[in-house]
């Protein structure tokens, strides 16, 4: 009697519920390809040295696409299989650090730190709202033993506040293994090298590439920031943390990580641009005040959308890769060679594909404002009054400007985003 509950008509009523059973479905197949992947891993790990360079890079070129794709690498249960792969730890021979090693409180420069902040940590991630507090000292103290284990284990990396925000991720993605230890130990030695240093001049003069990328991607936003008197200091906590301080949702911390361990060291650069131009009408909006904006700008993780912004890092990185971002900044020849960021891939990472592209038909770069107002040959008048300007910022309506996103172009009676128009590299 009467249309059965759960049709398409009557479900496509009920605000939520189609979206999320796509969400459904995008979920379990991912998982499908996830366990395959794991299976092929697996069998890479069995066969050890016998296993080909072209086996191992075709293992990792599809791990990375499904880090790279919309929901990453889906849940703990893939991350503890593929992260350690990533990192280059030999999760069968386990030769990796012990725990219970020398990492006493006493014998390290920065153990008093390390005591304050972990002391203060696992608090704000969701996931630990509701554990039981005995666990949580069982957790500070893993946490201290894996990053004095790794300090100890090399004279050269130094502690700095908000280290123990990234090897908490690792810690309760991975547990307290000596798997995690090599991982946090690989990650301390490369990624996170230039933080770990005696000091922080090299993070900070890399911190400054951020403006020249939000300049070429979007000149008007850029503009506005620089108004404001703004400098690029409110990502350097996103970048030295992989957004782990900033998020309170673990599923979105993990998410992160699941890119940039398969990404440039420079990536979390350009998801922080992508926190910024996604944030683009919210800033334009805002009062052209030091103050004001850098609060602003600092609060932006909290609201963001994961995908999107991972997403347009992705474009703007192929559009702008870190060497001719390089160029387009200040920055010392000499020191660049010595920094660790531009010396990837790194010696764990021996997949021929890692250097290559993650995604064709990439459109490029906006033309600059400045030159499009220069170059009236750029302009071309139609009927009804509407301008239409190749990868413009400004359109003429009725001898009016008008800002357009830089990412678009104008047609009569419609509007196209050309930065839905990349694919994937199959």
């Amino acid at each position: 009697m009467g249309s059965k509950k759960h049709s398409r008509r009557h479900v496509r009523g009920i605000p939520g519920r189609a979206p999320a059973a796509r969400e459904r479905r995008l979920i379990q197949y991912k998982e499908r390809e996830l366990r395959a992947a794991i299976l092929h891993l697996r069998a890479l790990e069995r066969h050890g040295d016998v296993a080909t360079v072209e086996e191992r890079d075709q293992c990792f070129h599809e791990v990375r696409r499904l880090a790279i794709t919309p929901k990453g690498l889906v849940s703990e249960e893939f991350r503890r299989e593929a992260w350690p792969f990533l990192l280059g730890v030999d999760r069968l021979t386990q030769n990796g650090l012990s725990t219970t090693g020398n990492s006493s409180a006493e014998t390290h420069r920065d153990a008093a730190q390390v005591e304050k902040d972990v002391e203060r940590s696992l608090w704000h991630y969701d996931v630990l709202q509701r554990i039981k507090e005995s666990d949580r000292r069982s957790k500070r103290r893993a946490l201290t033993q894996i990053i004095l284990g790794v300090l100890n284990a090399n004279d050269e990396l130094f502690y700095f506040q908000g280290y123990h925000d990234i090897v908490s991720v690792f810690l309760l993605t991975l547990g307290n293994s000596k798997n995690t230890m090599q991982a946090v130990q690989n990650v301390s030695e490369t990624y996170q090298r230039e933080p770990m240093r005696s000091g922080f001049e090299q993070v900070m003069e890399t911190t400054r590439l951020l403006f020249p990328l939000l300049d070429a991607a979007d000149e008007l936003l850029f503009q506005h920031l620089h108004a404001s008197g703004v400098e690029p200091f409110f990502a350097l906590p996103w970048m030295i943390t992989w957004f782990a301080h900033q998020l309170k949702r673990f599923e979105d911390v993990a998410r992160l990580y699941d890119v940039f361990l398969v990404t440039h060291p420079l990536f979390s650069l350009y998801v922080s641009a992508g926190v910024v131009l996604e944030a683009r009408e919210k800033i334009l909006r805002c009062e052209r005040d030091f103050g004001t904006m850098h609060g602003m700008l600092s609060s932006l993780p909290l609201s963001m959308d994961i995908e999107k912004v991972i997403a347009r890092a992705l474009v703007l990185f192929h559009q702008l890769p870190p060497e001719q971002l390089r160029k387009l900044s200040d920055l010392d020849a000499g020191s660049v060679s010595r920094c660790a960021y531009f010396q990837y891939p790194y010696e764990y990472q021996p997949w021929p594909c890692i250097s290559k592209p993650m995604l064709k038909d990439v459109p490029p770069l906006p033309a600059r404002l400045s030159r499009l107002v220069k170059q009236v040959s750029f302009f071309f008048i139609v009927p009804n009054h509407v301008l239409t300007v190749a990868w413009g910022s400004m359109v003429l309506y009725r001898g009016v400007e008008m800002e357009t996103r830089p990412t678009t172009f104008w047609v009569p009676g419609r509007l196209l985003s050309l930065s839905q128009q990349w694919r994937l590299v199959s």
